[in-house]
């Protein structure tokens, strides 16, 4: 039982990764230890020292879909093809009954390099912007459906309208932890019976070349390794995470709703745990990741001998791993070295504020299915990442709890805990 008054299900599950457009997919996937990490030509042969990223291409062209026509922005394809997967799971009309909201991780949206250029061509001086002919030329090359489109509170909106929602809306803008955050805050209305359902998740679209450029410049990116082994947390080779873009939504319902209609949990929420605890933005510390992981599991009421699996944060970054590795071992103690950890970025990449609504639709899975995927490309551990992080190949194993770490710039820090129904 939950320390809170109301015990919550999952009942829905939808995602859009590099690795597939759909969760079973994606989760059998990554237990097959499959790379979704793919060259982009078109950087490589601009020289961009970045050339390869976690890309969705199995949708197809996007342009057939009315929504990114209208809206020209690949991750409100991806939330809505994540969301009519988790609607049709658990079904569309029961939700239109009681109290609802939704709540969405997200980042701001930025315009195309390419017609930046094209923009900057009708203005552009040698003395610098010509704002006459910026006002002349250029607005057409913009509508008011992009513009709309780049802001957070977009997506929750768009989700409403496609869900047929009437309730809360909720973007949460928080780095590397926006959905997670997303998820835990939906999580806390539905426990406290302030909303019966949510729809909870995130989408990105990360993999541009305005994004690549500004984290190589921050040095937070793998670069010069073949794109089948860029993405290598815990590995002593690892040189920086890869961008990578996707969705993921989950529903989540009281448990005596989910009773009272006669349907079944996927899986259980039942903790969450969020802090910040940076010295630099683009560090966290041990003592942050410690705190919330400890969090989430004091409001579960579960203790450290229960805990079957985390689902690490694993970036491949040199500061992350390390640190992610140290709070588990400090909470856990002796017991840290027996629990199975693993990284989905190792093969989907770093999907940003999709990140953590993806892997905790990978965590109810793994429970569902009682099975761990792998952490991919770990070949040689860095001394200091010294735990168990599945590098074989998937593990079957039944699991009754386990952990979803997200860790964003600032130290802005979440973790979810999942665990097994009856």
């Amino acid at each position: 039982m939950t320390g809170l008054p109301i015990e919550v299900a999952i009942t829905g599950l939808g995602a859009v990764t590099p690795l597939a457009t759909s969760a079973m997919s994606t989760f059998a996937a990554l237990c097959e230890g499959r790379n979704g990490v793919r060259e982009i030509l078109s950087w490589k042969k601009a020289g961009f020292p970045v050339t390869f990223g976690g890309m969705v291409d199995g949708l197809g062209s996007l342009e057939v879909y009315p929504i990114f026509r209208q809206y020209r922005s690949r991750k409100a394809v991806f939330a809505i093809e994540a969301l009519s997967e988790a609607l049709a799971q658990t079904g569309q009309k029961h939700l239109q009954i009681g109290k609802g909201g939704i709540f969405l991780g997200i980042e701001t949206g930025r315009p195309a390099i390419d017609k930046l250029f094209k923009m900057f061509r009708q203005a552009g001086t040698p003395k610098g912007l010509d704002p006459k002919a910026f006002g002349k030329n250029c607005f057409h090359y913009l509508t008011p459906g992009e513009v709309l489109a780049k802001q957070p509170f977009f997506m929750a909106s768009l989700v409403g309208r496609q869900a047929g929602v009437i309730g809360e809306f909720h973007s949460v803008s928080n780095a590397c932890s926006s959905s997670n955050q997303a998820i835990g805050e939906a999580f806390r209305k539905v426990a406290s019976g302030e909303l019966d359902w949510a729809i909870a998740g995130g989408a990105d679209d990360m993999v541009d070349e305005y994004m690549a450029i500004g984290f190589h410049l921050l040095g937070a990116l793998a670069e010069d390794l073949p794109p089948e082994a860029a993405s290598r947390p815990f590995d002593a080779a690892r040189r920086g995470f890869v961008l990578g873009e996707g969705a993921g939504m989950l529903i989540l319902e009281s448990l005596p709703r989910v009773i009272a209609r006669g349907g079944e949990p996927i899986a259980m929420l039942r903790g969450y745990g969020s802090g910040a605890s940076a010295g630099k933005i683009t560090e966290t510390s041990w003592e942050g990741i410690y705190k919330t992981m400890a969090a989430a599991l004091e409001e579960g009421k579960i203790g450290l001998g229960d805990v079957d699996y985390i689902n690490a944060h694993g970036t491949s970054t040199p500061m992350n791993d390390p640190a992610e590795t140290k709070a588990i071992r400090e909470l856990f103690g002796a017991r840290a070295k027996r629990i199975p950890i693993s990284s989905t970025k190792s093969m989907t990449g770093h999907l940003i504020a999709a990140s953590g609504a993806v892997e905790a639709v990978v965590c109810a899975l793994s429970i569902r299915g009682g099975k761990i995927h792998p952490t991919r490309n770990l070949v040689k551990p860095d001394l200091s990442c010294d735990l168990d992080y599945v590098p074989e190949g998937a593990r079957v194993l039944p699991l009754r709890n386990v952990l979803s770490n997200s860790l964003g710039f600032a130290g802005i820090n979440s973790t979810l805990l999942i665990s097994r129904y009856q």
